[in-house]
């Protein structure tokens, strides 16, 4: 009998809360009339002027502290507050985002809320954080539970590494940085097949488990594409779009159009993945400034600093996807998060990108050198002294084609000279390879 009375009272208990969403998505989803605009401010979506007062929803019946239990406060922003919380009918840890009580009374912030919790539903991928539930606390203020992720954000992480000495963090740790964007491009790429533009794509904004799992959050600024791939989702806007903000977004990572307030694509986003691709190589970002105006003005004029020129060990082939994805002409840049992601592979698998309109020997060369273990290993002065024997032996069969001799004192120099100097070179490569 208890079992059979603590199973109908969780019945109640998810029947009310269905109803509370209900009645939540039916009063904010109706058009309001109050101005305002959003202004630019570090993430420039907080509004310059607040709606008239109004009273807060009464509090629903039932409580959601009863079913989660509180375990901390994760973080706090300009809109809300993100908890752990234990949620005790399903027995599991996750992540709570509260509005802020004193924002209750803003209409047009309760409308980006709910829309941000929707949009994040909406988008059911594997690298982008999802939400569990939604409802309405006892004090009438909105919330959604998502996944708990276990990690640091990869602002954190990057900042890590520029404070480390360690040389494998900073240039063997490359390839790892790049897996970690390739996941992030896969999480992109399905929220445009999808229709959605996330239009604040940072490394604050990419949560990197402990687990190796990399998952993009924040979507309250999301806008559906201006295509056909964003219908279904554009019904569903807030009814004062001005909540949103034309041109909101953090300004050191906004696209030029973005950063002029013009209309935006799908081709936004990529060079905002180009932005974050340079500050992974380089480990700084690409645009800085005293103040937001003069950040802008240089994304705005591409003024971002050559890849190579700040980072000199990038390779020119990870440097032309960068410049790629990161031109100022939205029609030069990748089409796709997917073709940017299938270039940073090709980078990875040691062959040349088609942004990097490199030689043939040049292509080939890269190709056996990723290869190769133990040539992947080998030292740069190694490799010259091999083009230096390399250059000994040609100049010695050069010479004993040229004079037509079956033997020539120089045709010997050359030829024993380039066998020695190849010893040294050739030793330690056999051993590398034998030890990979």
């Amino acid at each position: 009998m208890g079992e059979a009375r603590a199973e109908t009272q969780t019945l109640r208990t998810v029947t009310s809360v269905l109803s509370r969403i209900h009645e939540a998505s039916v009063t904010l989803g109706a058009k309001t009339d109050a101005p305002g605009e959003a202004a630019r401010a570090d993430t420039l979506i907080a509004p310059t002027e607040r709606a008239p007062a109004t009273p807060a929803p009464a509090a629903p019946a039932g409580a959601a502290d009863a079913r989660y239990e509180s375990l901390g406060v994760l973080g706090e922003g300009g809109m809300g507050r993100v908890e752990h919380v234990r949620d005790r009918d399903l027995l599991r840890e996750v992540a709570v985002k509260t509005l802020l009580p004193e924002l209750l009374s803003d209409p047009r912030l309760l409308q980006q809320f709910l829309w941000e919790a929707r949009v994040t539903a909406y988008l059911d991928h594997p690298n982008i954080v999802p939400v569990h539930d939604l409802g309405v606390t006892p004090e009438g203020s909105l919330y959604f539970t998502m996944k708990l992720v276990k990690g640091t954000t990869l602002e954190v992480d990057l900042a890590r590494i520029k404070k480390s000495d360690a040389t494998d963090d900073r240039a063997s740790g490359l390839n790892r940085r790049l897996r970690l964007f390739l996941q992030l491009c896969n999480a992109i790429s399905f929220a445009h097949a999808r229709g959605v533009l996330h239009r604040d794509l940072k490394p604050a904004n990419v949560m990197v488990g402990e687990f190796g799992e990399v998952l993009v959050t924040d979507w309250g600024i999301a806008m559906p594409l201006p295509d056909d791939s964003g219908a279904a989702l554009r019904e569903f806007l807030p009814g004062d779009l001005s909540v949103l903000g034309k041109s909101a977004g953090t300004p050191m990572y906004m696209s030029p159009e973005q950063a002029r307030g013009e209309a935006l694509d799908a081709r936004s986003d990529l060079y905002t993945l180009g932005v974050i691709l340079y500050e992974l190589v380089a480990l700084q970002p690409a645009f800085e400034g005293t103040s937001v105006s003069a950040i802008l003005e240089r994304v705005t004029a591409g003024d971002a600093v050559p890849l190579q020129s700040v980072c000199p060990r990038a390779t020119t082939a990870i440097a032309a996807v960068v410049a790629k994805a990161m031109a100022t002409d939205p029609a030069a840049r990748y089409p796709t998060a997917r073709a940017l992601a299938d270039e940073v592979e090709t980078v990875l698998d040691g062959r040349t990108p088609k942004a990097d309109n490199a030689p043939l020997v040049k292509q080939l060369a890269r190709f056996y050198i990723a290869r190769d273990p133990g040539m992947s290993r080998m030292r740069v002065v190694d490799i010259d002294l091999w083009m230096v024997a390399c250059h000994f032996f040609g100049a010695g069969i050069g010479l004993f084609v040229a004079l037509f001799v079956p033997i020539s004192p120089w045709w010997w120099a050359f030829l024993i000279g380039g066998a020695l100097i190849m010893v040294r070179p050739t030793v330690r490569w056999w051993r590398l390879r034998k030890n990979t």
